[in-house]
């Protein structure tokens, strides 16, 4: 019978074994390492499993994958991206809730048979309290009153501050064509915020 040896890698202790295939059972049950030596019946020289011709494939199949290298300069986006979705899901929440809140505060335009009582306000009843804005669309083209006086709507704040410095008047009648794009709409509530006008009265025309 031949007999096979192997033994621990540079190990002096040598287990006998009756054939190549039990080699082959220990190898693959895990009682030897793919480094561990070898030496058949009629071979010289001890070999390591891993380089004998008759165990090397098994021996490269078992062999664990090393361990892949750390890499130091790698960043990790995901909790970056993570944080600026949610920074921007905020954004957006925090705009159409400050959009929504001026326009809660403003009264819907009722219709001819229903009008409210914020519309029958006549401006001779309390212009000695109030300054007049109007807004009416010429053309495609909106115009924005400031009393008599023609403003552009990017002067509208600052022209307004200079009538409440020399009026004293901190509240605005709001002469609204239902024509006017919401965005020159709010643009005028928002001058009318930025001078701290406490109060707002709407007379809204209907769209045609």
């Amino acid at each position: 019978m031949s007999t096979w040896q192997v033994r621990r890698e540079g190990s002096p202790t040598a287990y006998s074994l009756p054939s190549a295939e039990a080699v082959l059972d220990g190898l693959r049950d895990g009682l030897w390492l793919p480094t561990d030596e070898v030496k058949g019946p009629d071979a010289p020289d001890w070999v390591p499993l891993d380089a004998h011709p008759q165990f090397e494939d098994t021996a490269e199949e078992l062999a664990a994958p090393l361990p892949e290298a750390h890499d130091d300069t790698h960043l990790d986006m995901n909790p970056l991206i993570d944080v600026c979705l949610v920074l921007l899901i905020f954004f957006i929440l925090t705009i159409s809730y400050a959009s929504l809140e001026r326009a809660i505060s403003v009264p819907e335009s009722p219709d001819d048979e229903g009008k409210s009582q914020t519309q029958k306000v006549e401006f001779n009843d309390i212009k000695d309290r109030v300054f007049r804005v109007t807004a009416v669309m010429d053309g495609d083209k909106p115009v924005i009153k400031l009393d008599a006086e023609e403003v552009p709507l990017d002067q509208l704040e600052a022209k307004m501050r200079k009538l409440i410095d020399s009026t004293g008047k901190r509240e605005m009648l709001l002469d609204l064509d239902g024509a006017v794009p919401w965005g020159v709409h709010t643009a005028i509530l928002d001058a009318a915020k930025g001078n701290k006008v406490h109060n707002i009265v709407l007379r809204a025309k209907p769209r045609k």
